[in-house]
C-alpha cells in the first residue's frame, strides 16, 4: 500500500463505517485512477470533496426520517424523566435528613420544606403517566412561575447585601444568601422541565415502556436514598456513579443517547453546576440551544413520520 493510498483511506474515515464497508475499495480505485504522475498527496480538491461527502452523509442520516423518529422518542422520554428526576432528587434530599435526625438534631422543618418543593414535580410526572400532557405542561409552568415568586419574593432580606441579594432555598431546605444569578440557578430546572413538557410532541415512556422506566428510576432512587446512610468517604460518590452508569447504558441505544443529550442541561444544574458557576449567561444560551435543536428535530421527526404514514 502506497503512502498516497494510506492518506486517501484516512480521509475516507470521515464516512460512516457502513458506507466504507460497502464502497471504500471502489472509491479508492476511482481516486487512484485519477492520480497525476508523481503525486504523493491527495489534492486540495480531493480532500475537500471527501470530507464534504462524508459530512453530508452523516448529516443526511442525522436528519433522515429514522433519526428524526429517534429524536421524537428521546424528547418525549426526556420530558417525562425531567419531572420524575426533580421529584426523586427532592425526596432523596428530604430523606437525607434522617442521618441528622439520628444524631438528635431537629431538622423536620428543613425536610418538609425540601419535600414541599419536590411534590409539584411528582404531580406533573403523574399527569404525564396518566396521558394528560396538556395538564402536566400547565402544572409545570404554573409551578415554575410560583417557584420563581417564592424565591424572588424574599428580596433584600439580609442587611448589607443590597437589593441585588435575595434569600434562596438551598437543596437541603436551608435559607442561604446569594445574588440574582444564584436565585436563577434554583428556578431554571423548573423552567427547563416546563419547556420540555410544552414542546415535546407526546411526553411519555414509549418506546422504553412504563414498567422498565419505573424500574430503572426506582433503582437509581434507592441509591440516592441509601447514600446518606453510608460512610461519607465513599457514600457521596454513589449517586453520581449511578447516574453515570445509567447514562452509559443509554448511550448504546439510538433513543437513549439522544435523551441524554436532551437532559444534559438539567443534569448539569442538578449534579455539578460547573458551567453555571463559570458563565451563567453562557449556560442559559447553551441550554436554550439544546432545547430548540432537540425539539426541532423531534417535531420534524413527527411530521416526517406522519407524511410517510399518509403516503402508505
Amino acid at each position: 500500500m502506497t503512502s498516497l493510498e494510506q492518506r486517501y483511506r484516512k480521509l475516507l474515515t470521515w464516512y460512516p463505517k457502513e458506507h466504507r464497508t460497502l464502497h471504500e475499495e471502489e472509491m479508492i480505485t476511482v481516486l487512484l485512477a485519477g492520480v497525476a504522475p508523481g503525486q504523493s498527496r491527495p489534492t486540495a480538491r480531493d480532500t475537500f470533496d471527501l470530507i464534504r461527502g462524508g459530512l453530508s452523509i452523516h448529516l443526511h442520516r442525522a436528519m433522515g426520517p429514522e433519526s428524526r423518529r429517534h429524536w421524537r422518542d428521546a424528547v418525549n422520554i426526556a420530558a417525562l424523566l425531567a419531572p420524575i428526576s426533580l421529584f426523586l432528587i427532592g425526596v432523596a434530599r428530604a430523606a437525607g435528613y434522617s442521618e441528622v435526625l439520628l444524631r438528635g438534631f431537629p431538622t423536620t422543618e428543613g425536610a418538609l420544606k425540601t419535600l414541599a418543593f419536590a411534590l409539584p414535580y411528582g404531580l406533573v410526572a403523574l399527569l404525564v403517566l396518566l396521558k394528560r400532557p396538556k395538564a402536566a405542561a400547565v402544572c409545570a409552568w404554573g409551578w415554575a412561575v410560583l417557584h420563581t415568586w417564592l424565591i424572588t419574593g424574599l428580596i433584600a432580606g439580609s442587611p448589607g447585601h443590597g437589593r441585588s441579594s435575595i434569600y434562596v432555598m438551598s437543596s437541603p431546605g436551608i435559607m442561604i444568601t446569594g445574588n440574582l444569578w444564584v436565585a436563577a440557578a434554583f428556578v431554571l430546572p423548573a423552567f427547563l422541565c416546563a419547556a420540555m413538557l410544552a414542546f415535546a410532541p407526546s411526553p411519555g415512556p414509549a418506546p422504553l415502556g412504563t414498567a422498565r422506566l419505573l424500574g430503572w428510576t426506582a433503582a437509581v432512587f434507592a441509591v440516592f436514598v441509601a447514600s446518606p446512610q453510608l460512610p461519607s468517604s465513599w457514600g457521596g460518590y454513589l449517586p453520581p456513579l449511578a447516574l453515570v452508569a445509567v447514562m452509559m447504558v443509554a448511550l448504546y441505544f439510538p433513543v437513549g443517547h439522544r435523551a441524554v443529550i436532551t437532559l444534559l442541561p438539567l443534569v448539569n444544574m442538578q449534579f455539578s453546576g460547573w458551567l453555571w458557576e463559570w458563565a451563567p449567561s453562557t449556560f442559559v444560551t447553551l441550554s436554550a440551544a439544546v432545547l430548540v435543536i432537540t425539539v426541532w428535530l423531534a417535531r420534524g421527526g413527527n411530521a416526517t413520520s406522519m407524511s410517510v404514514s399518509d403516503q402508505r
